[in-house]
């Protein structure tokens, strides 16, 4: 029999009871008390009419809990939908829409964002809430303490784990369907390349709304500890660091960024930490330099997809180490392929480009996604013959190392969130003053990317950056709001009409 979640749960239940699992600010639960949550969870969704490949949906910023719906969903087949609690309530509501949740576990703090999710979607999951006071008729704690003595769950896990969100070209939800068997392998794979032990204390960061919900739970394989930030703050992360002696961390660079410019680092004890992880984007080498000499222990960068469920390349700490002694350049990139994924450049035509120039980025790996949830005709466009078209341009040079260059449709990478410019064209292009916009990303040392917004105006309006922000807010996630605004007397546009978007990125570069 294939090895389960449930499997690995049981056993570090029995061998290590007492060992911490998971811990927060606002609690710690040990293997064993794990073990018996998710055994009075899974009683309780299954007594709620759940059964294998029911959806069950989570709204939540990161928490025990979180890991405790996963376990619970994975160990009686149903599929847990992990929602980004940053978008806005209309873009919920189409992933309620997609996904047909029976079940919304909801945060006490994102009540009013559920409820405005709700009123747009045409499909209606019951509401359970926790962590706080809340208005919903059924409560996750009353849950738990009605099936406490219920006794072990029988674990019948099915196919499908989890469907992870993302977002296609156009900005339509796309759920990356997550194999059981497939989830485990990456977060073993995952666990591997950065030398796990038991002893481990992870520092968990990243919302696990979505991917990287596969950190939080690396500590299946090894029985060892995630401490989990929650809601970001850098005096948080700091605080966590010290208290529990964490051991490795993986952050976007927009949060090792907001470390370094706390002030706060040497308040705080940083000895225990013997790795550090970044992913989303390249750092500059100064910034390296000063992150490394801050936290005293080896950098890992990782680059890989929501597709690939994680990673498939990474920058090891000895090419860290040659980058910052004679190499400078390789810092730059996003390290060499990993031995469980093929990696190919292509043109248009889908032929291999010599080494050294530019074409788009395509893998193949047994950990790439079987499909999108009701989507068959946008995984067909994804993957042709067994490769993933990743979308992002990039080349390698003689030694494998792979450098990201364009982002092919445009795709923003910013903050360690993807965001398609049609997604913000869409909500500015309903503001009463523009007449045309056109949204990229541009570079940026704190976010990677910047969102930048070039509009031209009907006659007689005006608009200023301010006024564009607060237009778009609670329609749009904020993290995908422009960050800088310039106004043109008319876009660019070809021979069909179409705004050249290429063209005007390279004025705005060009302008500085």
């Amino acid at each position: 029999m294939p090895l389960t979640f449930g499997d690995l749960l049981r056993r570090h239940a029995a061998t290590w009871p007492e060992h911490p699992a998971y811990v927060s600010f606002d609690g710690r639960v040990t293997w064993a008390e794990l073990k018996r949550r998710t055994d009075a969870l899974g009683h309780a969704l299954k007594r709620a009419g759940i059964r294998p490949g029911d959806r069950v949906a989570m709204l939540a910023a990161d928490c025990i809990e979180v890991a405790e719906l996963f376990l619970a969903c994975a160990r009686i087949g149903a599929v847990r939908v992990g929602f980004n609690a940053r978008l806005a309530g209309r873009e919920i509501a189409q992933l309620l829409d997609d996904s047909s949740p029976d079940l919304l576990f909801v945060q006490a703090g994102y009540e009013p964002l559920a409820r405005a999710a709700l009123r747009a979607a045409r499909h209606a999951p019951a509401f359970i809430g926790f962590g706080g006071q809340h208005g919903f008729a059924a409560d996750y704690a009353d849950w738990l303490a009605a099936e406490a003595r219920s006794g072990p769950l029988q674990d019948t896990p099915g196919d499908i784990a989890m469907l992870c969100y993302t977002t296609g070209s156009t900005g339509s939800p796309k759920g990356a369907i997550y194999p059981h068997q497939q989830m485990l392998r990456s977060i073993l794979y995952i666990a591997l390349s950065e030398g796990a032990v038991h002893d481990d204390v992870w520092l968990h960061a990243m919302p696990a709304g979505g991917v990287p919900i596969i950190h939080m739970l690396r500590n299946i394989f090894h029985g060892s500890t995630t401490a989990i930030v929650g809601p970001w703050e850098a005096e948080r992360a700091l605080a966590l660091m010290a208290r529990e002696r964490t051991t490795i961390c993986v952050l976007v660079p927009t949060m090792l960024s907001s470390l370094l410019g706390s002030g706060l680092i040497d308040r705080y004890d940083r000895s225990s930490m013997r790795l550090l992880g970044y992913g989303a984007s390249p750092l500059p080498p100064a910034t390296i330099r000063e992150a490394m000499a801050a936290f005293g222990c080896p950098f890992l960068q990782m680059y890989g997809t929501t597709e690939l469920m994680g990673m498939s390349a990474m920058l090891f700490p000895s090419d860290h180490r040659r980058g910052l002694a004679d190499r400078p350049e390789i810092l730059a990139s996003a390290g060499r392929s990993l031995p469980w994924v093929d990696t190919r450049i292509v043109d248009d035509e889908g032929r291999d480009v010599p080494v050294g120039e530019t074409g788009e980025v395509i893998v193949r790996s047994e950990l790439t996604i079987p499909g999108y949830w009701n989507a068959p005709e946008k995984y067909a466009e994804t993957v042709r013959d067994g490769w993933l078209f990743t979308g992002d341009m990039g080349r390698r040079d003689e030694e494998g190392y792979l450098y990201l260059g364009d982002r092919a449709k445009f795709r923003i990478k910013t903050g360690g969130y993807n965001v398609f410019p049609t997604e913000v064209e869409n909500v500015l292009a309903e503001h009463p003053a523009v007449h045309e916009v056109s949204v990229f990303g541009l570079p940026d040392p704190t976010w990677g990317e910047r969102i930048h917004a070039v509009v031209s105006l009907k006659p007689g309006q005006s608009l200023d950056l301010e006024a564009a922000r607060a237009f778009c807010q609670g329609k749009i996630a904020n993290f995908k709001l422009p960050k800088s605004l310039a106004v043109w007397p008319e876009l660019p546009k070809g021979a069909t009409g179409k705004i050249l978007k290429r063209q005007i990125m390279e004025c705005t570069l060009a302008e500085g």
